[in-house]
């Protein structure tokens, strides 16, 4: 079993688990079983590396949150997944402005470990 947060756009979180294969990882078609459940059924996803609690794990994140769809209007900004994204760039790009990079919008799926090989 693998834990993962889902992260709302209002900074409640809940848990899950999962069971996921690790080799060879679960591929797409499971990981979206697990994860537009929450970001919205047909929405499309981005994967995002970031590092948390000190170690590298996966997000999954809704990839046009930001963008009026024909099925919902722009998703509210989520300030604690963008912190957790910005964190992870700006621990390779120290010199960037974390306020140049781009904002997450909607909800958040960040696991526990690595799951997107």
């Amino acid at each position: 079993m693998v834990g993962y947060s889902v992260i709302y756009p209002d900074g409640h979180t809940i848990r899950g688990e999962a069971n996921l294969p690790t080799t060879p990882g679960p591929g797409l078609a499971l990981l979206k079983r697990v994860v537009l459940p929450y970001l919205g059924e047909g929405e499309p996803m981005e994967h995002v590396s970031v590092l948390y609690n000190g170690r590298r794990a996966d997000m999954f994140v809704a990839e046009m949150g930001h963008m009026a769809l024909t099925t919902r209007p722009p998703m509210p900004p989520n300030p604690v997944a963008t912190s957790i994204y910005r964190a992870a760039w700006m621990a390779h790009h120290p010199g960037d402005n974390p306020s140049d990079l781009p904002e997450i919008a909607g909800p958040a799926v960040l696991f526990d470990k690595i799951v997107w090989t």
